[in-house]
This record gives structure tokens, sequence and C-alpha cells, in this order.
């Protein structure tokens, strides 16, 4: 899922006079105020360069320079002095803001749908979802943080490893209990062939090809609807209580309560169909110790955790071994993110360049 907050997201005062962060953003152009292009509103990624937490040398792997006092008369003209507050909180207070929109992001795909999040792992992306992660996880309850390689080109990266996938609707309106299962069997069997001749035309396909259905449903009287997944066993024997017992899981698992004994319905029926493609295979990096090599060692500088200013250690991602071990606070910095990792944080690098996170300490 995406997080709509990120290092663009703009701070100001809402007309209530309280703190607001997003939904507006800087953009690429001007950008935040620290990018030296004409912007003057401060944004996350102003804050966190105030804070320390991003390096204003070591951006882009050096190819850009931040302009920290473009950051601190930023959020001071726009946040500080309004609220009377010092520029160092009011900074702090917009990465506040900013981490618990992230949570409830994180919360309407865990919480919101009846999962507990501290029974996941969070993997984050992004250019600044490695500047965030620890403290989303933090607030969130979940105990262990991936970072993959190069998080600010993942999205991308993720394309090479993507399937051909289509997917199709066709709205079916039945009561389970009246439904012509033969009726809603050649609707599936008409929107597989749709999918068959789309991989054929692609060409690109192993020959491999994946199908799966399923249906929106709702009980009767009501307005919204879940997708379940129906086998189509199911289907070939036309079995009404296991199709029930599915949606009443799913409604369940989505809404934190069912009922069996309430009717169903069938609102529209769905079909996937994947051709399965070639995928490029993940290398391994050169592994060392737990202590990490000299020459990844950058550094170290303040860095503001909560309300407290701690020398930090600054790491040179590119240099990590597999095997290695930090232990926070510290920055792993690379060409288009930065992981913070907070006091009490513990990392380890895998056998494939991922940083491995456990969250520790109190929170910050």
């Amino acid at each position: 899922f995406e997080v709509g907050t990120g290092g663009g997201s703009i701070a100001r005062i809402a007309d209530e006079g309280g703190l607001r962060v997003g939904p507006e953003s800087a953009g690429s152009e001007p950008g935040p105020a620290c990018y030296g292009q004409g912007g003057t509103f401060p944004t996350v990624t102003d804050a966190n360069v105030y804070l320390g937490r991003l390096s204003p040398d070591r951006f882009l792997g050096g190819e850009m320079t931040l302009d920290m006092e473009a950051a601190r008369e930023a959020i001071n003209e726009k946040v500080a002095r309004p609220l009377d507050m010092e520029t160092s909180d009011a900074a702090q207070g917009i990465l506040s803001i900013a981490v618990t929109s992230m949570s409830h992001a994180v919360k309407a795909v865990t919480t919101e749908r009846g999962l507990n999040a501290s029974d996941f792992a969070m993997v984050a992306y992004g250019g600044a979802g490695p500047l965030h992660a620890c403290s989303v996880a933090r607030e969130m309850g979940i105990g262990k943080v991936i970072i993959p390689r190069s998080p600010g080109h993942f999205s991308a990266f993720g394309m090479l490893f993507s399937d051909l996938r289509y997917d199709y609707v066709r709205s079916r309106f039945t009561r389970l209990a009246d439904a012509d299962f033969s009726d809603l069997e050649d609707v599936y069997i008409g929107l597989e062939a749709e999918g068959y001749r789309e991989i054929e035309k692609a060409s690109a396909a192993t020959g491999r090809i994946l199908v799966s259905r399923g249906a929106d449903m709702r009980y009767v009287g009501q307005e919204h609807s879940v997708t379940v997944d129906l086998p189509s066993h199911l289907f070939a024997s036309e079995d009404r209580a296991g199709i029930k017992e599915r949606f009443d899981e799913v409604h369940n698992l989505r809404y934190g309560t069912c009922a069996p004994q309430e009717r169903s319905e069938i609102v529209s029926l769905r079909v996937t169909v994947t051709g399965m493609l070639e995928k490029p295979l993940l290398k391994s990096i050169v592994s060392g110790e737990e202590k990490p090599p000299k020459g990844a060692h950058t550094g170290t500088k303040p860095v503001r955790f909560g309300s407290e200013i701690l020398k930090t250690d600054t790491w040179d991602r590119t240099q990590l071994l597999a095997k290695n071990f930090i232990i926070g606070p510290a920055l792993i910095e690379e060409h288009a993110s930065t992981t913070v990792l907070h006091p009490g944080d513990t990392l380890t690098v895998d056998d494939f360049g991922n940083l491995n996170i456990n969250i520790g300490g109190d929170a910050l």
C-alpha cells in the first residue's frame, strides 16, 4: 500500500490554529525549501534536515546539497513563530504529525481489517519510507522493519518481478440461495477466455498461466460488499454452504464480525488471469563479520530524537557487508534514501543486502 504523507508534504497552520501536515505537497518543483529552488513552505524533508536526520552534503550521494538555513527559515517563519515555539520543537512537531499520519495508513490495512499489526514485519521503501519506518513501527507496535536494497527505486525494481496480470469483473446480482451455477460458470468461462487472449497477444509469458475466481458478496440489505476468493470446486459441487462460510470468514476478517445466520447475495463476479514471467535472479552481497568495515563508517553528527539531541553514527550503506551489525542511534545513508535507526534499535545486513531492523527502546 502507499502512504500519502511524504517528504514533500507541506506543514502549515490550519484555520483553527493547529499544526497540519499535508495533504498539500511541494512536489519536486519547487520542492522543499531546503532544495533551494524557490520553495518557501516547510515540508517533512525540511524537518528531517533541520533535526539532523538528513545530511545536507550527502543528499543523492552528494550530487545535491541541501540548504539547512532555508529549511530553518521556512520552519521558523511558517510554524515556529506563529505557534510561539522553538524552531527545533516545531520541526519535531512536523515530524510527529507526519508519523501519525503514516501510522493511520498502516492501521487502515491492519487493525481496521481485524489484523494485529504486531504480527507482521514492515517493509519500508521509497525515498522517505526508511526515514520514518522505525518511528511508524514503534507507534504501531511492530517489532521488525525491513529496508530493501535501493529503497528509493524499489517500486521500479518491482516491475522487473511483476507478472502479466489481467483482472476482470462482471456484474451478476443474485441471492446465493437462488444462484444459477450454470449461468455463473458461463460468465467465469467467458472472462477467463478474455484473459487468455490478452496473455497470448502479449507473447511474453512463460506458458504457465494461473487463473483465480472470486465474487463480490454482501449480506442482504448491506450497501458495501467484500471480495471473496472462490475455488472452482465450490461451483462444480454447487456448494452454497461452502461459499457462504468463506464469505462469513472474509467479512469477519474485514469488519471483525459476521452473521452466519443471515442471507447473503452475490453482486459481481471476478476473474484474475496471470501469465508468469521469468524473474531476474537476486544476487547475494559479499559477506563480512558482525563489525562493519572501517570504510563504511562516515562519521558522527548530532541528531534529535524526541526531546534529546544524541551523537549519532553515520554509515555508507554501499560499504556494508552481509552479517554486519549496527546499534542505534545511527543513520544509514545511500543515494536515494536514509534509514534512521533509533536508540535501542539494532540492524543486521542479510545475504541480499536488506537491512533487518529489530525495534527496541522507547518511542522517540
